[in-house]
Protein backbone atom coordinates (compact mmCIF):
# COMPACT_ATOMS: atom_id res chain seq x y z
CA UNK A 1 0.00 0.00 0.00
CA UNK A 2 1.21 3.30 -0.77
CA UNK A 3 1.18 6.48 1.75
CA UNK A 4 -1.67 7.55 0.52
CA UNK A 5 -3.69 4.42 0.14
CA UNK A 6 -3.07 4.12 3.79
CA UNK A 7 -4.30 6.83 4.77
CA UNK A 8 -7.34 6.31 2.23
CA UNK A 9 -8.18 3.33 4.62
CA UNK A 10 -8.09 5.35 8.29
CA UNK A 11 -10.58 7.68 6.76
CA UNK A 12 -12.85 5.05 5.94
CA UNK A 13 -12.58 3.94 9.58
CA UNK A 14 -13.88 7.35 10.49
CA UNK A 15 -16.26 8.63 7.27
CA UNK A 16 -17.78 5.66 6.70
CA UNK A 17 -17.78 3.09 9.42
CA UNK A 18 -18.54 5.66 12.63
CA UNK A 19 -19.92 8.28 11.26
CA UNK A 20 -22.43 6.52 9.03
CA UNK A 21 -22.29 3.45 11.08
CA UNK A 22 -21.27 0.83 7.43
CA UNK A 23 -20.02 -1.46 10.20
CA UNK A 24 -20.05 -3.92 7.66
CA UNK A 25 -16.72 -2.36 6.54
CA UNK A 26 -14.86 -3.42 9.58
CA UNK A 27 -14.10 -6.65 7.88
CA UNK A 28 -13.03 -4.87 5.10
CA UNK A 29 -10.55 -2.34 7.28
CA UNK A 30 -9.56 -4.49 10.12
CA UNK A 31 -7.68 -7.42 10.40
CA UNK A 32 -9.09 -10.51 11.87
CA UNK A 33 -6.20 -10.47 15.09
CA UNK A 34 -6.91 -6.68 15.48
CA UNK A 35 -5.85 -5.26 18.94
CA UNK A 36 -6.58 -2.00 20.56
CA UNK A 37 -3.75 -1.53 23.19
CA UNK A 38 -5.42 1.30 24.96
CA UNK A 39 -8.56 -0.58 25.49
CA UNK A 40 -7.94 -3.80 27.18
CA UNK A 41 -11.79 -4.38 27.88
CA UNK A 42 -12.15 -4.18 24.26
CA UNK A 43 -12.58 -7.84 22.90
CA UNK A 44 -9.71 -8.16 20.01
CA UNK A 45 -10.44 -8.61 16.90
CA UNK A 46 -13.49 -7.20 14.10
CA UNK A 47 -15.61 -8.50 16.59
CA UNK A 48 -14.34 -6.05 19.21
CA UNK A 49 -14.19 -3.16 16.71
CA UNK A 50 -18.26 -3.60 15.59
CA UNK A 51 -19.18 -3.77 19.09
CA UNK A 52 -17.68 -0.38 20.03
CA UNK A 53 -18.45 1.54 17.19
CA UNK A 54 -22.23 -0.11 18.14
CA UNK A 55 -22.02 1.19 21.34
CA UNK A 56 -21.15 4.16 20.50
CA UNK A 57 -23.69 4.87 17.82
CA UNK A 58 -26.17 3.73 20.41
CA UNK A 59 -25.35 6.52 22.99
CA UNK A 60 -24.35 8.99 20.54
CA UNK A 61 -26.36 8.37 17.67
CA UNK A 62 -25.70 12.00 15.71
CA UNK A 63 -21.63 11.19 16.16
CA UNK A 64 -19.57 12.77 13.84
CA UNK A 65 -15.59 12.20 14.00
CA UNK A 66 -13.85 15.31 12.17
CA UNK A 67 -10.15 14.40 11.10
CA UNK A 68 -8.17 17.34 12.13
CA UNK A 69 -4.71 15.50 11.36
CA UNK A 70 -3.60 12.37 9.31
CA UNK A 71 0.01 11.69 9.19
CA UNK A 72 1.06 8.38 7.41
CA UNK A 73 4.78 6.61 7.77
CA UNK A 74 5.79 3.20 6.58
CA UNK A 75 3.69 0.84 8.40
CA UNK A 76 1.77 3.75 10.61
CA UNK A 77 -0.75 5.98 10.31
CA UNK A 78 -1.31 8.47 13.67
CA UNK A 79 -4.46 10.79 13.19
CA UNK A 80 -5.87 13.46 15.78
CA UNK A 81 -9.56 13.69 15.63
CA UNK A 82 -12.12 15.49 16.98
CA UNK A 83 -15.85 13.67 18.18
CA UNK A 84 -18.83 15.20 18.50
CA UNK A 85 -22.45 14.22 19.63
CA UNK A 86 -25.39 13.94 21.49
CA UNK A 87 -25.82 11.70 24.56
CA UNK A 88 -29.30 10.15 23.62
CA UNK A 89 -28.51 6.60 24.85
CA UNK A 90 -26.92 4.36 27.54
CA UNK A 91 -23.44 4.33 27.01
CA UNK A 92 -20.82 2.84 29.32
CA UNK A 93 -24.09 2.49 31.76
CA UNK A 94 -24.65 5.76 31.74
CA UNK A 95 -28.23 6.44 30.94
CA UNK A 96 -29.02 9.43 28.10
CA UNK A 97 -28.45 13.07 29.09
CA UNK A 98 -29.45 14.78 26.10
CA UNK A 99 -25.86 17.05 26.86
CA UNK A 100 -23.81 17.46 23.72
CA UNK A 101 -20.21 16.02 24.27
CA UNK A 102 -16.80 16.47 22.73
CA UNK A 103 -13.67 15.31 22.56
CA UNK A 104 -10.07 14.77 21.01
CA UNK A 105 -8.33 11.78 20.14
CA UNK A 106 -5.04 10.55 18.90
CA UNK A 107 -4.54 7.31 17.67
CA UNK A 108 -1.79 5.42 16.09
CA UNK A 109 -2.43 2.71 14.14
CA UNK A 110 -0.49 -0.33 12.49
CA UNK A 111 -1.38 -1.57 9.14
CA UNK A 112 -0.30 -4.62 7.78
CA UNK A 113 -1.42 -6.48 4.62
CA UNK A 114 -4.24 -3.85 3.92
CA UNK A 115 -5.25 -3.89 7.08
CA UNK A 116 -5.66 -2.31 10.53
CA UNK A 117 -3.50 -4.49 13.05
CA UNK A 118 -3.26 -2.40 16.16
CA UNK A 119 -3.88 0.63 17.66
CA UNK A 120 -3.09 3.24 20.26
CA UNK A 121 -4.47 5.68 21.73
CA UNK A 122 -4.82 9.31 23.98
CA UNK A 123 -7.64 11.12 25.02
CA UNK A 124 -10.31 11.80 27.34
CA UNK A 125 -13.59 9.52 27.22
CA UNK A 126 -16.58 10.09 25.54
CA UNK A 127 -18.52 10.90 28.72
CA UNK A 128 -15.69 12.58 30.42
CA UNK A 129 -17.31 16.35 29.25
CA UNK A 130 -20.99 15.85 30.48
Amino acid sequence: MTTEERKALVRRVFEQALNQGKLELVNDLFSPTFTDHSTPEQAPGQAGVREYFAQVRTGFPDIQVSIDTLLAEGEMVAVRTTWRGTHRGTYEGVAATGKPVERTLIQIFRLQNGKLVEEWNEGSGLLDSL
